[in-house]
């Protein structure tokens, strides 16, 4: 009798899986959902919120107030309008709503730099102003104040300008300056600036500092509207007028002008001292004449 082997194929054989919908399986995945760009502008200044306050706070625990950086020495470089204690008030105290303390510590990045600064520039006579801390406990200011030039006499006010043409309050040592005249009925306010003749007159005695062009001007007469009238030191009289005097801001072309002409003036003021009266206000630079 023959032996034959059990058939097992059907039994282990493999079942096959039913194929599976594709667009079933699409709709039962679940998506991952994409941010839209104003929730990433939300979380960027979400971050930038959290990374600024701890900047502050840093700032505020680690230098601020900070016992290892107390102000120590305050270095102040100054002039004549603003005094030390004024500047040492305005930082150690600048509300002034209590009396000065020094015994108070001051810390130094407690001051409010920039206020200083600001308010420091209210001054009309302050041209710039230069505040510096150096660790671990100095704080430098320096102030550059505006040099006068040229003395106005407005009313019953003595002021003073500058070769911008910025008006300030008098200050001492001045009275050797020449004297700008001619404002009468024309407001003259600390804090502004001239135009007209007298930013004419501030660029004559501008360029009178030059050694070469050293015209002893005692005053300058504003009051006429096509010429200045000088007086020297020696009472002369000099009537002077140049292309582009009246600018806004004098170009460099009326600067050569104006210097071409006092050059020139100069020269024939020399060559005639007896000379009391001379004419300058002709065009032609090579014109200048004295009628008596």
């Amino acid at each position: 009798m023959a032996w034959h082997w059990p058939s097992f194929t059907s039994s282990f054989r493999r079942r096959r899986r039913k194929p599976v919908d594709a667009e079933w399986l699409h709709a039962n995945v679940p998506r991952r959902r994409e941010s839209t760009g104003r929730e990433r502008w939300i979380m960027a200044g979400v971050l930038s919120a959290l990374l600024l306050t701890a900047a502050g706070l840093f700032y505020y625990f680690h230098f601020r107030h900070n016992p290892q950086f107390l102000l120590r020495d305050l270095s102040i470089v100054s002039g004549e309008m603003v005094s030390d204690g004024l500047i040492r008030g305005l930082i150690l105290n600048p509300n002034f709503k209590e009396s000065f303390n020094t015994t108070k510590p001051v810390f130094l990045f407690g001051p409010d730099i920039e206020e200083v600064h600001e308010r420091l520039l209210q001054y009309p006579g302050i041209r710039s102003v230069t505040i510096t801390r150096r660790l671990p406990s100095r704080l430098d200011v320096r102030i550059v104040e505006r040099e006068p030039i040229g003395r106005i006499r407005s009313k019953n006010d003595e002021l003073v300008v500058d070769a911008d043409g910025m008006v300030f309050p008098r200050n001492a040592g001045v009275d050797h300056l020449p004297r700008i005249d001619g404002f009468e009925g024309i407001p003259v306010q600390t804090g502004g600036r001239l135009d007209g003749m007298g930013l004419a007159a501030v660029h004559l005695l501008a360029a009178i500092q030059r050694p070469d062009m050293a015209l002893p001007v005692a005053a300058v007469d504003v009051s006429h509207t096509d010429y200045l009238n000088l007086t020297l030191r020696d009472h002369r009289q000099v009537r002077l007028w140049w292309k582009g005097m009246d600018a806004p801001n004098g170009s460099d072309e009326a600067r050569e002008t104006l210097s071409r002409r006092l050059k020139r003036l100069l020269q024939a003021m020399a060559l005639a001292p007896q000379r009391q009266v001379w004419d300058a206000t002709v065009p032609d630079d090579n014109r200048i004449f004295s009628p008596y």
